[in-house]
């Protein structure tokens, strides 16, 4: 087979480059992507090396999209060893953003929001544009914390007055929310946005759009997490606890498909004071060194880039194609899944809803239950281990580059498929955080009824 190269503005982009990330995170390869078969990226082989823990070179073969899946189940594994207990809210974030729709954390402060978003994006490949950085070409991510008193000027940038006295009205946003090569967007507290921003933030993370100079242009935004300390929606999950900014707050929150809530220690154990010390315990020995690393360098330091932006997008490209297996050759996964949005858009408890269903989601829930298949099943993996081997201080050990070689090698693209436990992404989209835990129950339940039903002799099913 030969190998793929496509040509753009006068450069050549060769695919064999995908398993060298200085190479292949690129803007210009950001582009090639797009414009190479999607049949031909599945089957293509390509070999080269990968450091393992010990700073080892392996010699691997592998088809070509496996080799950013590869990468993103190591920053997956890393991720987890750094973040305690988020293992769920991480195969999450990984999952929405390779079907490129917006997240958004909640809960408490100090439950490490913040600093989950900018590992993650450093994790890829993303850097915060800085004063003592040069100004050489590179993928960004946009950092901001919003007050009621946040102006447009502070995320897009302000107007370019030469170009006003010309008459053009037109932003100077380069390194803003809609700059050239920013990628990726946190917003903390994104909820305290003024109107403006609010109907600007709604096209640019619905459409990747942005109106500029009298026209409409195209962001360079891939990943959107926005993050609060609760939901804008009340306690009885109606449409009418938005408060004053009720069409615009639930038009907003509307677009975050994917809520993820971090929980802190007394939340998990409620009434279990044994278990509430453990956890404290168990995150001390995890995360206490990068406190004092901090102090040690006197700043905060950014994490090692083991994936790259463009390892999301070309794996983005390839959802379609499991949601297709997925329909041909398991349809009841698809049945199933049409059960959960019929019964989960339905009142609950009278009038209520534990979600809205709009016609919109479950077609944005698709790429994301896609996405799902292709990542790690931490509890699957754990729960499948003899008992005396599930303790999580030692658990993540088994993930080794070794361990995952090997798993990613008997995976095949062209026959991925979903399954009933990537169903479990509907565990994420209930409306208000009170009601995830009835959420969670509702989903199970249903998955269970499921799978009596379709154990049941096809005599006794009437």
């Amino acid at each position: 087979m030969s190998p793929i190269i496509v040509q753009m503005d006068k450069e050549y982009y060769h695919f064999n480059d995908i398993v060298t990330i200085s190479k292949f995170e690129t803007a210009g390869f950001t582009n090639a992507l797009y414009e190479a078969d999607k049949d031909e990226l599945m089957e293509e082989v390509v070999s080269g090396e990968v450091i393992d823990e010990n700073n080892k070179a392996i010699n691997v073969s592998l088809k070509l999209p496996l080799w950013p899946l590869l990468r993103l189940w190591r920053l997956q594994v890393k991720l987890c060893r750094q973040f305690v207990g988020c293992e769920e809210q991480i195969k999450m974030l990984l999952s929405a953003a390779l079907a490129q729709e917006p997240i958004l954390f909640i809960g408490k402060p100090g439950v490490a929001k913040t600093e989950l978003a900018v590992n993650f994006f450093n994790g890829i490949g993303l850097r915060k544009p800085a004063a003592n950085r040069s100004d050489k070409t590179y993928n960004k991510y946009y950092e901001y914390l919003l007050s009621p008193f946040t102006v447009p000027e502070e995320l897009f940038g302000p107007l370019d007055i030469k170009a006003l006295m010309k008459g053009d009205v037109t932003r100077l946003g380069k390194n803003m929310v809609t700059g050239e090569l920013v990628r990726g967007v946190f917003l903390d507290e994104i909820f305290n946005a003024s109107s403006n921003i609010l109907n600007t933030l709604l096209m640019l993370i619905n459409e990747r759009r942005y109106f500029d100079k009298g026209m409409f242009w195209d962001a360079d935004l891939k990943v959107f997490i926005g993050a609060s300390n609760s939901t804008p929606i009340g306690r009885i999950g109606d449409s009418e606890s938005f408060g004053s900014k009720s069409g615009e707050l639930a038009a907003f929150y509307d677009r975050f498909t994917v809520r993820l809530y971090f929980p802190t220690p007394q939340e998990k154990y409620p009434g279990m004071p044994a278990e509430i010390t453990k956890e404290y315990e168990h995150i001390e020995r995890i995360s206490l060194d990068r406190h004092y690393a901090r102090l040690d360098r006197g700043k905060t330091e950014s994490s090692e880039a083991i994936a790259c932006i463009n390892d999301i997008l070309l794996l983005g490209r390839l959802l379609q194609q499991i949601d297709k297996n997925t329909r041909q050759t398991a349809p009841n996964v698809m049945k199933i899944k049409n059960r959960l949005v019929s019964n989960l858009g339905s009142p609950f408890r009278g009038n209520r809803r534990l979600c809205s269903m709009s016609p919109r989601k479950p077609n944005k829930l698709a790429a994301v239950i896609a996405a799902n298949s292709l990542l790690l099943d931490m509890e699957q993996e754990r729960e499948a281990l003899p008992e005396e081997e599930q303790n999580r201080d030692t658990f993540l050990d088994r993930f080794t580059v070794n361990y995952l070689i090997e798993k990613v090698q008997k995976i095949d693209m062209l026959e991925q498929v979903i399954g009933e436990k990537d169903l479990r992404v509907f565990d994420h989209i209930w409306d208000y955080e009170g009601d995830r835990t009835e959420m969670a129950k509702t989903v199970q339940h249903i998955l269970e009824e499921e799978k009596r039903h379709a154990s049941m002799p096809a005599s006794s099913v009437r």
